[in-house]
């Protein structure tokens, strides 16, 4: 026998219980389970810090994209401030005649705008909100009246003396924002308003070096977009999610495009406002990238070398399996020819009988046939007596087959059994003459459920033979019994051999399945019988249970799987 591979070429050692294919389903198995005892863990420890990376991350990015919203918050916040008081030193300049002329607010955008390029125009409303003095690009604006607009209504009926609006379209039908102050003038309430470009707000928050690798947004508290990056939506669109205002500092999850995003978002102070921040497409985008690459590179490496190892290991150990197959195979073929050697006495009385018979059967016809002796004999007596010849060679030839049948080395030939049948193989087979001679009665309580069952029958009656023979050396020379029982439960099925001999001490039983130990005289055994018988039903799946009482017998329970 041979297995063939694609590395190696192993040639199986005589004397082996299995054949080939035993052997490549065992490296099989033995490659499959050392992947999952020793790989399994591998990949479960690659995983488990690839999670743990992820969460790590995912939190980072989360603190990360928290600290730019605050930043970019406060920025804004600041921002407005300055411009609130840019407006107000303005307004509160005692050179500024009141009502003021459009000259002169033109000097006064003039100035605001050295502070900031975000100031778009300047204008002056009197107390029943029409503008009558402006300054910018916008001079149709001039003498138009705001009364109803809601900003205007906000700074004159409100505890109030500065409005930041929300970015709105207006008169001008473009997106900007007011910031409005007013003044008590000659007792009637007067408001100076400011408008500024919020697409430059946004290029301003844009170049700050914390907001490189983030897309910022601004939306009030009704959900408008305020500002926002052109790959997420257009100003004064409604938001899909609005971010609470407690905690004014957070993390949320919203809807985009049909995914989830997390965006940082921080409220601002100085205006219903809040900065949502989120990761830019692109940025940490792909899986296998940073760590995580080299998490995956090195897992991967580890598991290579891992299979190169265990795929070596998995062959060693089914040679070392060969091996030892191949050494217990021997031994029980030893132990088969122990036996044989035992059941000798028994065996040469079974065929002395019909060799006997067919001896005189000749001599008779050969008498009947000398011509000295004046008999005649017929044809069909001639034929009687060849039959009678033929049916005692045929008894010789089936006590040698079944000597041949035990003795001879096969193969593990698993297949469907009755246990009775085999158990009568055994004690009336091969051992029923040697009993009936030395005066050993067999009780038989066999189980009337189904004793069937999957398993090597040669090796079990190579089994029931070791402990039978042993139960008949341990009665010895005067009368006994010899009881075999069988039952049967949901899982097994148990074989029962009890006998009435001398029985074995404590110390005996520890040792019996030692090899080469036995309690019989020098010459009568060898040591290996139970040994052997151990380790072709450990292989069967069973066990072997012994209890002993000296003086009173033992009992040899032969434990097997039903499936």
């Amino acid at each position: 026998m041979q297995i063939f591979s694609r590395r190696k070429t192993v040639v199986l050692p005589d004397y082996l219980p299995f054949n080939e294919q035993h052997y490549r389903d065992l490296r099989r198995r033995t490659t499959v389970r050392l992947l999952l005892l020793y790989l399994g863990p591998v990949v479960l420890l690659a995983a488990y810090f690839l999670f743990q990376y992820d969460s790590i991350v995912s939190e980072s990015n989360k603190l990360h994209l928290r600290a730019i919203a605050e930043s970019q918050s406060r920025t804004l916040d600041l921002f407005l401030s300055e411009r609130l008081v840019n407006l107000t030193n303005v307004v509160d300049d005692p050179r500024m005649a009141l009502p003021p002329t459009s000259a002169t607010l033109e000097i006064s955008l003039h100035k605001l705008r050295q502070y900031s390029e975000t100031f778009v125009d300047l204008g002056f409303f009197d107390s029943s909100g029409v503008q009558t003095a402006y300054a910018g690009p916008y001079p149709s604006l001039e003498m138009r009246s705001y009364h109803s607009e809601s900003w205007y209504q906000t700074l004159r009926h409100r505890d109030t003396t500065f409005v930041i609006t929300d970015i709105y379209l207006g008169f001008r039908q473009r997106p900007h924002f007011t910031i409005a102050v007013s003044r008590e003038v000659d007792g009637q309430v007067v408001a100076f308003r400011a408008t500024l470009d919020p697409q430059r707000i946004y290029e301003y928050i844009r170049s700050l070096g914390d907001g490189q690798d983030v897309l910022t947004s601004i939306i009030n508290r009704d959900g408008q977009y305020q500002l926002v990056a052109p790959r997420i939506g257009e100003p004064l669109e409604r938001a899909v999610s609005v971010p609470p205002t407690d905690p004014a500092l957070g993390f949320m999850n919203a809807r985009q495009d049909g995914h989830s995003v997390g965006q940082a978002y921080a409220w601002l102070h100085t205006a219903d406002w809040a900065v949502l921040v989120q990761q830019a497409p692109g940025v940490d985008d792909g899986f296998l990238t940073g760590y995580r690459l080299q998490i995956v590179a090195f897992g991967a490496i580890m598991i290579l070398v891992g299979f190169v190892v265990i795929v070596y290991r998995a062959r060693q150990q089914v040679e070392l399996q060969i091996e030892t197959d191949r050494t217990r195979a021997q031994l029980e073929h030893a132990a088969k020819l122990a036996s044989v050697g035992e059941l000798a006495a028994g065996i040469a009385h079974e065929i002395n009988n019909p060799l006997a018979s067919i001896n005189e059967e000749a001599g008779l016809m050969l008498d009947l046939m000398n011509d000295q002796y004046g008999q005649r004999i017929s044809d069909e007596e001639v034929r009687d007596h060849l039959r009678s010849i033929q049916q005692l060679v045929f008894r010789c030839r089936d006590i040698t087959h079944k000597l041949l049948g035990f003795v001879r080395k096969t193969e593990m030939d698993l297949q469907h059994h009755d246990i009775h049948s085999v158990i009568n193989s055994v004690v009336v087979g091969l051992l029923g003459p040697e009993m009936a001679v030395s005066e050993i009665t067999v009780d038989r309580r066999y189980t009337d459920e189904g004793a069937v069952i999957l398993t090597d029958a040669n090796q079990l009656q190579q089994v029931l033979l070791n402990i039978v023979n042993n139960g008949i050396d341990a009665i010895g020379e005067t009368a006994g019994t010899i009881r075999i029982e069988t039952r049967v439960d949901n899982r097994h099925l148990r074989i029962a051999i009890s006998d009435t001999g001398r029985g074995m001490s404590p110390d005996q039983l520890d040792k019996i399945f030692v090899p080469f130990y036995t309690t019989k005289e020098v010459g009568k055994g060898t040591g290996l019988g139970l040994s052997v018988s151990y380790g072709i039903i450990k292989n069967l799946g069973g066990e072997i249970e012994v209890e002993s009482t000296p003086g009173q017998g033992s009992t040899f329970t032969v434990v097997l799987p039903r499936r």
